[in-house]
């Protein structure tokens, strides 16, 4: 029986190096999704969103270069830059909620509307885009000047220190990210630097795939939501199953929620609450299943 570990992110909250951790998660290979039409969504996807992240992190990386790092947290700068990266990010969202609710519905042989389907997956790719571009912008933004904030304290706030850092990808980190790639120059100034741009490629590494990953769940399987409803709408009885995908990146959360069925508008239960719909964490990985049933299973779910 496969051991069951809990996912890098829950992981990286405790108390544990974390560069160790990235060279963990990188190293570990996850066993392709299932059903294989979900997969080959999600790997076309995955690579359109991550051009997408490449992209924006390089216009991170010239804006934050050609000013002080004293000015890293400037508000203007990082609104301008939150603009861009919904701009950028919400073509892609719908096109991967717009191919996977036409898959959905062959898949079923249970047709839609594709117009109207169409235009509520746009509105959702919308909201959806400013929503995650608020999220990374905050959390970047953040651990830039906690990060900066750190450097300096501790004596080693110079051109050739972030300038090293910025090229190694300080700019893509979440707050803990930066806490934990900067520790080296903060027990040894100068001389922890070439360890601190490693531990920062390593953790960049993750958190760009955090971003890729989760975006492209959570865009393809809204475009599965989407046909659901559609079928609800025209009067028919909807659930929805979760599935996870049974390796050894499953964590204890998803587990505990792998292969319930529930009314298409009710929510999960799980140990720790309750939830909608995958992803139910940064790379969360699991596949929700929709399904037409006959009315008199109705009863089933009281």
């Amino acid at each position: 029986m496969k051991r069951v570990l809990p996912p890098f992110e829950m992981l990286v909250k405790q108390e544990r190096d974390d560069a160790r951790l990235a060279d963990e998660f990188l190293r570990k290979q996850a066993v392709q999704p299932d059903p294989k039409w979900y997969a080959d969504l999600l790997d076309k996807h995955k690579t359109e969103i991550a051009a997408v992240m490449v992209l924006w992190f390089s216009e991170v990386e010239d804006a934050l270069s050609s000013a002080h790092w004293s000015d890293w947290g400037d508000t203007l700068l990082w609104f301008a830059l939150e603009e861009r990266l919904a701009a950028l990010l919400a073509p892609v969202l719908r096109e991967a909620a717009r191919s996977s609710a036409r898959r959905q519905a062959i898949e079923a042989d249970e047709p839609i509307p594709l117009r109207q389907a169409d235009l509520e997956i746009a509105l959702w790719a919308g909201e959806e885009a400013a929503r995650q571009a608020s999220l990374i912008v905050a959390e970047t933004r953040a651990a830039l000047i906690e990060a900066s904030d750190l450097i300096e304290d501790a004596g080693a706030a110079n051109p050739t220190t972030f300038g090293a850092l910025l090229g190694a990808g300080i700019h893509g980190l979440n707050r803990r990210f930066a806490g934990s790639a900067v520790s080296p120059i903060l027990t040894s100034g100068s001389a922890g630097l070439q360890e601190a741009v490693e531990r920062t490629r390593r953790l960049f590494e993750v958190r760009s795939r955090m971003i890729e990953e989760t975006n492209s769940v959570s865009s393809v399987l809204q475009g599965i939501l989407v046909v659901a409803l559609f079928w609800e709408r025209a009067g028919e009885m909807v659930t929805k199953t979760w599935h996870t995908q049974r390796d050894e990146r499953v964590c204890p959360v998803c587990l505990a929620l792998d292969l319930q069925e529930v009314p298409l508008r009710r929510p999960f239960v799980s140990p720790r609450g309750t939830l909608d719909r995958p992803p139910a964490h940064p790379l969360c990985r699991c596949f929700l299943q929709v399904s037409v049933r006959p009315t008199d299973m109705s009863g089933l779910f009281l």
